[in-house]
């Protein structure tokens, strides 16, 4: 009776300490992944928006008053261009002149709002998508592209005048929901090994154990 409880007192020992180890290994794996997702930054709202002004008098093109009438004329700032085919950006205020067609384009992103501040502003009428509001003193325009045109289609000396244009900018999202990876330079994980307790070890000289690499165990026999 004495040696049958032994036993049983010994199978259920080797029970709890079987139960016990592989809790702390499920733990330690834990442990190790969870390091690792913690230097993963998730950036799925990663988009960015920038206004880029034009002001007339300080963001000056190269034709005068009276040039404008016979050449284009063209500004450019921060990755955004303004041309118009019969313009002088030179003085305060630019002037858009008859015969001719605005574009305004961005390098980077797509626009997707441009507010023109100014005066005579019906001359100029939409040429292309999205949605045009345009009065006197005030033209927006709304929607998502690389360009947006405007047309003057009146005699050339009969222009619309501008003193400000602003150009909401919306830069592409370079993320695929992971923004940044940081990589432990002194550790390179890559081929580092740890034991169960998450400390790293010699992985060249390993005594026999259980131990983790590359977020997966294995055995040294």
């Amino acid at each position: 009776m004495t040696k049958h409880l032994r036993t049983m007192t010994v199978a259920m020992l080797l029970t709890t300490c079987a139960i016990v180890s592989n809790a702390t290994e499920a733990n330690t794996s834990n442990q190790v992944t969870n390091a690792s997702e913690e230097n993963v930054t998730n950036a799925d709202e990663n988009k960015t928006q920038k206004c880029v002004e034009f002001v007339a008098g300080t963001d000056n093109g190269s034709t005068g008053t009276f040039g404008g009438g016979f050449v284009s004329d063209e500004i450019s700032k921060d990755g955004v261009t303004v041309h118009c085919s019969r313009a002088s950006f030179k003085n305060n205020p630019y002037r858009f002149n008859g015969s001719s067609t605005t574009t305004i384009s961005t390098e980077k992103g797509n626009i997707v709002k441009i507010e023109i501040v100014g005066d005579g502003l019906t001359k100029l009428v939409k040429n292309g998508e999205g949605e045009y509001s345009i009065t006197k003193n005030l033209i927006v325009w709304i929607g998502s592209a690389k360009s947006v045109s405007f047309k003057n289609d009146k005699l050339p000396h009969d222009y619309a005048s501008a003193t400000n244009i602003r150009v909401y900018v919306e830069l592409p999202d370079t993320t695929t929901g992971i923004g940044s990876v940081n990589v432990d330079k002194h550790n390179n994980a890559n081929n580092a090994v740890y034991n169960l307790q998450g400390q790293r070890v010699d992985g060249k000289s390993l005594p026999k154990g259980i131990y983790i690499k590359n977020g997966k165990k294995f055995m040294v026999k």
